[in-house]
C-alpha cells in the first residue's frame, strides 16, 4: 500500500502526530456535552435533560425509537420526549448520547460511513449481549467498548480515504500512517475525556492478547463482521479462550444480525 500523497515520514512522538491529526475535529456536539453533564448530576430532574435533549431533533428522536423498541417489548407507545427519558432512565440515555455521537464522527466517512456506521453498532450490540449472558462485566459498558472500537477508522476514512481503497487492516494502516485505527480512536476518546477504560480498550482490542475491556471489543468486532461487515480487513480471530463454534457465539451472531436489520431499515 502506497503513502497518502500528503503524509509524511513520522518524525514526532507519535501521541503528538496523532493529536495534531485530530485537533481540528470537533468534540462532542454541545447538546451531547451538555446532556452528559446533567446526566452525571445527581440533582438533575427528567425536565431539565428533556429541555437539552429537544434542542437536537435526530436525538430525541432516536430517544424516542429506543423507547419504543422491540428491546423493551412494551404493550404501550411512548408519545413524548419527557415520558421516553423517564423511561428509558438516565443509564440508558448517557449510552445513547455517546451512540448518537459516534454516528456523527463515522458519518463523515463518505461513502464508508453506512458500513462502518453499521459494524460499530453490530459489535457493540455484540459486546453487550456477551456481557450480559456470561455476566462478564458491565452490558452498558461493554456497549460503549464495541460501539467506539473502529471510531478512529471514521477519522482515517475523512482524512486519508485511499487508505481503505483496498482491505487494510491495522498493520496497513500502519504501514500506510505511521499508526493504526486503534491508537488513534484512544487519543480521540481522551479528548472526548471519556473513561480511560474505554479508551484503553479502544487503542487495545488489536493488541496480540487484549485484556478486559479491550477482549470484549476484539470479541464484539469478530461476531458483529458476519452480519455487518466493516471497513478494512475482518479480524480473523476470537479472542483467547472464545472457541469459533462455541453455542452462545451463534446465539449473540443471530442478535447482531437482527439488530443490524432493524438499525440499517431507519
Amino acid at each position: 500500500m502506497t503513502r497518502p500523497e500528503d503524509e509524511r515520514p513520522m518524525t514526532a512522538p507519535l501521541a503528538d502526530r496523532v493529536a495534531r491529526l485530530i485537533e481540528d475535529l470537533p468534540r462532542l456536539p454541545a447538546v451531547a456535552q451538555q446532556a452528559l453533564a446533567l446526566l452525571a448530576d445527581p440533582a438533575t430532574e427528567p425536565e431539565h435533560l428533556e429541555a437539552v435533549l429537544a434542542r437536537d431533533p435526530s436525538l430525541s428522536l432516536r430517544v424516542l425509537r429506543l423507547a419504543n423498541s422491540a428491546y423493551y417489548r412494551r404493550s404501550r407507545e411512548v408519545r413524548t420526549l419527557s415520558a421516553a427519558i423517564v423511561f428509558l432512565g438516565f443509564r440508558t440515555l448517557h449510552t445513547l448520547v455517546l451512540t448518537s455521537a459516534v454516528q456523527r464522527v463515522l458519518a463523515g466517512a463518505g461513502r464508508l460511513a453506512e458500513p462502518l456506521w453499521l459494524h460499530s453498532y453490530g459489535a457493540g450490540i455484540a459486546c453487550r449481549e456477551w456481557a450480559r449472558r456470561t455476566r462478564g462485566g458491565d452490558p452498558e459498558e461493554a456497549f460503549l467498548a464495541g460501539l467506539f472500537h473502529d471510531v478512529g477508522k471514521g477519522v482515517i476514512a475523512l482524512r486519508f480515504p485511499r487508505v481503505y481503497d483496498e482491505p487494510a487492516g491495522v498493520e496497513g494502516e500502519a504501514k500506510a500512517l505511521g499508526f493504526d485505527h486503534g491508537e488513534l480512536g484512544r487519543v480521540l476518546l481522551e479528548r472526548w475525556e471519556l473513561p480511560g477504560s474505554l479508551a484503553e480498550a479502544v487503542g487495545s482490542h488489536h493488541a496480540d492478547e487484549p485484556d478486559g475491556l479491550g477482549a470484549v471489543a476484539r470479541l464484539g468486532d469478530w461476531v458483529a463482521w458476519a452480519a455487518a461487515p466493516g471497513v478494512g480487513a475482518p479480524e480473523p480471530d476470537p479472542p483467547a479462550g472464545v472457541a469459533r463454534d462455541e453455542p452462545l457465539v451463534a446465539e449473540i451472531r443471530e442478535a447482531v444480525a437482527a439488530a443490524v436489520a432493524e438499525e440499517g431499515a431507519t
